[in-house]
Formats: C-alpha cells, structure tokens, sequence
C-alpha cells in the first residue's frame, strides 16, 4: 500500500465510506454493498471507473486500520465508529492520525510502502515558507523537481523511487495537494498555489502536548510537538527526512517557517501564550523572535 499512488485515493471518499458503515447494523457490510452504495453506477458516464475508484478507496480504509475484512465483510473499528458519529472533522482527525501513526511508518527511506510516501512528502513540504513551497512537479518555478534535486539529488528516471524522493512524479505531485490539505497540512491560495500552514493540526494537538501541565519551556514544547505531529520539527518522521537531504546541517534552535508561522497565529487567537525570560533557554522562530516558554492561552 502508498497513499500517493493509486492517485485515486482521497480522504473525502474514505469519510463517505464511515458514514456509510456508521448507519450499518454492527457497523459492517459486503464490499459489493458498499461499493454499490457510495458508487451508484448513475452518478458518471464512466461507471466502471467510478466504482474501481471506490473501491481502492475502501481497501485503503482497512490498509491503514479504520476498518476490518473477514472475507467480503467490513467492519468500522470502534475508533472510526466514534469519529463517524462525531463529523467531518472527527473523521478527518482520525485519518490524520493512521496516517502519522507508527505502524505504518516502519518502512526505510525511499520505500513507498505503508503511509511513509506521504510522511516523508508532508515532512520535506512543511520545511518551506510559502514563498518558497514548490507550486507545481516541473511546469513552473519553484518546482517540485528543482527543489527534490537540490535536496536529494537527481532522479534518474520519471518513476525512480530509489532516488528517495518523497514527490516521484505528477501523478504523486497531485495526489499529494490533496492528501496535504484533507489532513489540515496545507491550504490554497486564491490563485491556487499549496502554502504550507499545519496551524490547524497543531491547534488540534495542543491538549496532547501539554497533558496535565498548564507550561512548558521552549524545548519541551518543542519536543512535545515533534512527538505529537511527527512531519514537524524534532518529529521521528521530519528527522528521517533532514538525515537524507543534502541541505547543511539546520540550526536546531530555529524554527522552519512553516511552523513558525502557525506558532505566531495560534498566539494571535489566543490559543498559546509565549514568554521570553532572559534567564532562560531559548528556541528562535524563523522571523528571529525567541521564546523561552509557552502556556496554553486563554481558548485552549
């Protein structure tokens, strides 16, 4: 299994499924059942491709662990049953959180197996500013390929995977828009250009990175987030990424400026509060601004 190819796979098709087998008796049903429902033939002139489509969706939901198969049954998991019931929103968390769970991160650098193709994609996109995120594979500048090539050296052909880039091909390229802003990743601008931003996720994590305390020093909270959100800073799968480009070696004291940048909104709401003691260590965004603690604001 990938998730950036078949580049049919999509979040959105994932959800219709656990709302389908949320209003099932025992949360289940046939394949063929599933697929007839979520894929009437009469919604495209290309039937076949509409249910092929479905179904590679479905397999993907019992791949990465939102449901089970006994033979041609499937069932939602407790979890996805919860989240189902809950929305959108639930349901988009949980598929964030298959996605970056460990168990399907054990593959090594360059494998497209499990959901380390898109771990290893988020992680490298989140390093950049928006002015800097590629805004195509190799039609226009900053390029996906211009910037995998400085990173990670040159592919030798269109579908070289040993190459170790995280984004092989268009086909990916465009799989991977989708998956980045599904996930709360990235969003677009009006003239369609992928900025990077996890300012959603990390507001998502903030109960996780702070459990039971109400402050934590820079470093901690750094620490915390990477733990939370793996494709960030400090995070299992964002050090797998930085220990095979060719970038020089990142100031560990600063923040990408993705990151930064969600930092300084969550400030703005309310969510987080920032100090900066002199007396104490200190983690610099990317702007320059420092900060040695952080508590959660007053929304949190």
């Amino acid at each position: 299994m990938a998730l950036l190819n078949p580049p049919e796979l999509r979040a959105s098709v994932m959800c219709v499924a656990l709302l389908y087998l949320a209003q099932r008796r025992g949360q289940g049903d046939d394949a063929d059942q599933i697929i007839g429902a979520i894929a009437p033939p009469s919604l495209s002139s290309d039937p076949g491709k509409l249910q092929l489509d479905a179904r590679r969706n479905l397999v993907a939901v019992v791949e990465i662990g939102l449901a089970t198969r006994t033979g041609d049954r499937i069932k939602l998991t407790p979890a996805a049953t919860k989240a189902a019931g809950k929305g959108p929103v639930a349901m988009s968390a949980l598929i964030r959180d298959r996605v970056l769970s460990e168990e399907l991160n054990t593959a090594p650098w360059g494998s497209q197996e499990g959901a380390r193709d898109l771990t290893n994609a988020l992680a490298w996109f989140l390093s950049f500013s928006p002015a800097e995120a590629p805004i195509s594979m190799e039609r226009a500048s900053p390029s996906a390929k211009s910037l995998q090539e400085r990173d990670f050296g040159p592919r030798h052909s269109q579908d070289d995977e040993s190459s170790g880039w995280p984004i092989s091909n268009d086909t990916r390229w465009n799989a991977f828009q989708r998956w980045a802003c599904a996930l709360g990743f990235a969003w677009r601008s009006p003239a369609r250009r992928l900025i990077p931003d996890p300012t959603p996720v990390v507001r998502g994590s903030i109960p996780s990175i702070f459990g039971a305390q109400k402050s934590l020093d820079a470093h901690t909270f750094v620490g915390a987030l990477g733990t939370s959100i793996p494709v960030l800073e400090t995070g299992a799968y964002r050090r797998t990424v930085e220990q095979n480009w060719k970038r020089p070696p990142r100031d560990v004291e600063t923040l990408s400026p993705a990151t930064s940048e969600a930092l300084l909104r969550l400030a703005a709401s309310g969510h987080l509060k920032f100090e900066d003691r002199a007396d104490s260590s200190r983690v610099r965004r990317f702007d320059g601004s420092t900060f040695s603690h952080v508590s959660k604001g007053r929304v949190s």
